[in-house]
């Protein structure tokens, strides 16, 4: 049992509105008043489903919960001084739409319904709830559906944006001690439960344990360019600020480069409208994708929506959670002006240890895409490592084995990536498999993500020797790997488990996957899981435990590629065996899983040469890089960073998802992989 000694666990409640229900999607508030006669302290434990904020006199705490799943529920811990007189503790809790795929709820958020948990003291009074606390629902502010947003050409499974009546919306409510008639008492729901209690049926779904990541980071950021016919609009230290006058018109804004940020917009009176829409890019006269303004964002990015409704009333807005762009319009629809219009931003992102430096001063476009490169990752993580800002928000597998190098490559700090491989720990089905993504509420299987989920306890024992962290997650990776290997056909090979068989979104493979969707087994699969049990095996050897299982299973499994999918006229092992299909990505892999029994270096030399082969994206290019650190030379690896320098030529300010004119997301974590071949190839710089 978790030993809370601030929180009177007999009377630790969860609660809710008594009128909400339980998926209601909107803003719920919460608010307690304490009056001290002295000075004095308070400490507490927090949570909420879905999400929220959390205030002290109106100066946020933190937010939270952090993103996990129920069985592994967070709540934050916050203890601090109180001086003498009135203080109000209040919390602000979102709700999104939870339903289908199409529904508005962010997919990486599990949830079971509207509640609010509070325990501890302020001072000498008692935090639990209901006690002191009134509740109340959110006037003016609603979620607003994804048809009102964007043109929804594509799936957000990103948190949906907001509608805000600034006329009915109390930006102040959590500084007032006062309660009007819409204050209600809390409804119990049941008690809490910590995680790892025993108890014979909890009464609430959630199970408690403290949150293990600090909050995140917020600076203030800057607008750095401005593009309207409107005289009125101004940047003063990179905020937007004008008297806004009545009418209908657009302000484009550029902040310069593509970010992750929470917004606050304020002003004083109006009416009408204003749609603030975020984009990666713009669209110019010609309906062309350009990163240069003029141009124009329209209905092709997604948007929040004001409403002025009071022409005397002093508002404020600030974003509830962060909205990922480097373009911002403002749509003004006015039939009264708004005074003293404030729009600004602040970047958001983990807070990572000192970003480390990288200097090559004889080829200083590797230092940009270094910068440009960290850059992005720090875009694509916030409370878990995210495949991009942007549309989905999700922490891949995949992804995460880049990043998480990267990080540790870039700052030293490897408690993101730790935090990591225990959530796809948590992700673990009946089957063995994890999940490709966690947390999220659709279940989705990449086999070959669990793999790389076990070579990233491989990585960071390398880095960070935690035996402790390798005897936690072993016996579950162990358990994967029984799957593949019930898989195993009587000619050595395996054949790969049900799910999506993506390695790549390479071009002519259907839906990333090498077998085309056509066979049911393939070479990179095989070769992957070969170098995964070799791998586990020197885990096994380091912590004492006997190796020999997983090294006959990778001996086995590289013996039959090598019989089966090796074509000793090319000498390039095929995609599949039988089949007339050849990348770099199998080619590379036989590098590194060890199955090459020639020259190393040579091989490599020839592969890379090879433009018959099916060539990788930028994700899978992390392995060719790989490859070229372990066999290669210099001048090999710096042949490959043109990728990345065309991207930068093109203005790119994040690296994006595909080197390809279409793609989608311009901001994805997978591409950031320089990051971490530049400060581990030292030779990179000389």
């Amino acid at each position: 049992m978790q030993i809370l000694s601030f929180v009177d666990f007999e009377n630790a409640y969860w609660a809710w509105h008594p009128e909400r229900k339980e998926h209601e999607a909107g803003l719920t508030l919460f608010k307690r008043v304490i009056r001290c006669t002295q000075e004095t302290n308070f400490h507490l434990a927090v949570s909420a489903d879905n999400r929220f904020n959390f205030y002290l006199d109106g100066n946020l705490l933190g937010r939270g919960p952090l993103k996990s799943c129920l069985e592994h529920y967070y709540y934050d811990e916050y203890e601090g001084h109180l001086t003498e007189g009135v203080h109000v503790f209040a919390a602000e809790i979102m709700v999104w739409n939870n339903a289908w795929r199409h529904s508005n709820a962010p997919w990486s958020e599990m949830h079971a319904g509207g509640g609010f948990f509070v325990a501890g003291h302020a001072g000498d009074e008692r935090m639990e709830l209901p006690g002191g606390w009134r509740t109340a629902v959110a006037g003016g502010i609603d979620v607003l559906p994804w048809n009102e947003s964007w043109n929804c050409k594509s799936l957000i499974p990103a948190p949906p944006m907001t509608k805000v009546d600034c006329g009915l919306w109390d930006y102040e409510w959590m500084t007032s001690g006062y309660f009007g008639p819409e204050w209600r008492s809390p409804l119990k729901l049941g008690h809490a439960v910590f995680h790892n209690t025993c108890q014979f049926d909890p009464e609430t779904p959630w199970h408690l344990e403290k949150r293990p990541l600090p909050q995140m980071l917020e600076t203030p950021s800057s607008f750095a360019g401005l593009s309207t016919n409107k005289t009125e609009f101004t940047l003063e230290s990179g905020k937007l600020k004008a008297n806004c006058p009545a009418g209908k018109y657009n302000v484009l804004l550029d902040a310069g480069q593509n970010q992750t940020v929470m917004v606050k917009i304020s002003g004083h009176g109006g009416k009408g409208q204003c749609r603030i829409a975020y984009s990666e890019i713009l669209w110019d006269e010609n309906s062309n994708r350009t990163l240069q303004m003029p141009g124009m964002i329209g209905q092709d990015g997604y948007s929040d929506k004001l409403i002025f409704s009071d022409t005397e009333k002093k508002w404020e807005y600030r974003s509830f959670w962060y909205r990922t762009g480097r373009f911002f319009e403002l749509s003004f629809d006015l039939s009264e002006p708004i005074k003293d219009f404030i729009l600004e931003i602040n970047f958001i992102t983990y807070p990572f240890k000192k970003w480390l430096s990288f200097s090559a001063p004889n080829d200083p476009v590797l230092e940009k895409i270094y910068q440009v490169g960290c850059h992005t990752l720090k875009c694509c993580s916030h409370e878990h490592f995210e495949d991009c800002p942007y549309y989905e928000q999700l922490q891949y597998a995949g992804d995460s084995r880049v990043e998480a190098l990267c990080s540790y490559a870039a700052t030293g700090d490897d408690s993101l990536g730790r935090h990591s491989l225990r959530m796809f720990g948590y992700s673990q089905l009946s089957n063995g498999m994890t999940q490709s993504r966690f947390p999220s509420v659709f279940t989705q299987i990449i086999p070959v993500y669990s793999l790389i989920w076990a070579l990233m306890l491989y990585d960071h024992y390398s880095i960070f020797h935690d035996e402790s962290l390798v005897r936690e997650l072993m016996p579950k990776i162990l358990f994967m790997l029984n799957n593949f290997e019930n898989h195993r056909r009587s000619d050595g090979l395996i054949n790969t488990p049900e799910g999506w068989h993506f390695v790549d979104l390479a071009l002519g493979w259907h839906g990333g996957c090498p077998d085309r969707k056509i066979t049911k087994t393939d070479t990179l699969h095989n070769l992957f899981y070969a170098e995964t049990c070799r791998r586990m095996a020197e885990l096994q050897k380091n912590i004492r435990e006997d190796d020999s299982l997983l090294f006959g299973r990778y001996l086995k499994t590289a013996d039959a590629v090598n019989k089966y999918c090796f074509d000793p006229e090319r000498r390039r092992y095929c995609d599949a065996p039988g089949m007339e299909w050849f990348s770099l990505h199998s080619n590379i892999m036989a590098l590194i899983a060890g199955a090459v029994s020639t020259s190393k270096e040579d091989f490599l030399e020839e592969i890379l040469q090879d433009k018959m082969l099916v060539q990788p994206s930028l994700y899978f290019e992390f392995y060719v890089l790989y490859a070229i650190r372990q066999y290669g030379t210099r001048e090999q690896m710096r042949k490959r960073f043109t990728l990345w320098e065309k991207m930068l030529e093109a203005g790119h300010t994040t690296f994006p998802e595909t080197p390809y004119p279409d793609c989608r997301s311009l901001c994805h974590a997978w591409s950031c992989a320089p990051v971490y071949f530049l400060q581990n190839s030292k030779w990179l710089n000389s």
